[in-house]
């Protein structure tokens, strides 16, 4: 029999090090003694003959080289022990347990609600642990094992993410009811090119925006810059200036009370492909293939409406 000189319980501290960069934190998400979890990475450090953290006093924790990757190759090893448990257990009708899921933030408050009161009554023993960022965030949080899968637009490819397209979303402007565009149903954006422009401003969304109005054949008048979904839309009710987005809520009701008018793009314009992201190496598990499946079915329910 193979007699190995790491521990799961070993791995399973680390990889919660890992991600807190904290022990302390780590130690109250484990529920043991901060001692027992640097006692655990220090022989886990002897065993392998090499450091896996810099520790910076009272300023928490570094990852080293060797750490990074040992972090990546036990997200992967805890994945595989998954599978393989589901795999044994095979039984769909009864998921249970946590699946970690990383959410493109302008997805957080129109899709997954509906994907999680699906998720509740189909497999009442499955929860979400729900990791929102952009593009760049989603992916880390893939690499690192944070999630496990991801609901993102495809802004780029890359060669360690597999992707399983859900559908193309195509963009939109929104307006002030004041607006003089607002009594419109499409606009040509070389019409806007003047206007003020309220920037959603997150990595990759942000030049995709942008490149939208420069082939129109002008210069964005970036007058106001946020990441945050909502707080852009109540801006545009406000009367703030105009902007571009891809995901569209059911009312045009904002925050702020006024409301924020979609209006149809008049020109050609690319849409983003809205797709299921997973680490290449990694086999979906049985959690991972229900919760693909009730996106699948929301997104239909949400285009036959």
């Amino acid at each position: 029999m193979a007699r190995f000189s790491i521990t799961l319980a070993q791995l399973g501290y680390f990889a919660t090090c890992a991600r807190t960069l904290n022990m302390t934190a780590a130690s109250q998400e484990l529920h043991v003694a901060q001692s027992a979890v640097s006692s655990s990475i220090t022989q886990l450090e002897r065993a392998l003959g090499t450091s896996l953290f810099i520790r910076r006093h009272a300023k928490g924790l570094v990852l080293t080289p060797a750490g990074e990757r040992l972090q990546q190759e036990t997200a992967l090893l805890f994945d595989q022990l998954d599978s393989m448990i589901d795999a044994i257990q095979a039984d769909a009708a009864a998921l249970r347990g946590t699946l970690r899921v990383a959410v493109f933030d302008t997805l957080t408050p129109t899709i997954l609600p509906q994907v999680m009161s699906h998720i509740a009554r189909e497999h009442p023993e499955l929860s979400l642990e729900v990791f929102g960022g952009d593009h760049e965030q989603n992916l880390a949080d893939l690499r690192t094992g944070r999630a496990e899968v991801a609901i993102t637009y495809e802004f780029s490819a890359a060669d360690d993410i597999v992707t399983a397209p859900l559908g193309a979303i195509r963009p939109y402007i929104i307006v002030a009811d004041t607006s003089r565009f607002a009594k419109r149903k499409r606009v040509h954006l070389s019409e806007l090119v003047d206007e003020p422009l309220v920037l959603l401003d997150l990595p990759d969304s942000r030049e995709y925006f942008l490149t939208l109005i420069r082939t129109a054949g002008g210069t964005p008048q970036i007058r106001y810059k946020t990441p945050n979904f909502e707080a852009l839309r109540s801006m545009v009710a406000s009367g703030m200036g105009y902007s571009i987005l891809n995901q569209q809520p059911a009312f045009d009701t904002t925050y702020a009370g006024p409301r924020a008018i979609a209006l149809e793009i008049a020109d050609e314009v690319p849409s983003l492909r809205l797709v299921i992201a997973q680490l290449r190496q990694t086999r979906p598990t049985a959690r991972s293939r229900a919760f693909v499946e009730i996106v699948q079915q929301v997104l239909e329910e949400s285009n036959a409406s």
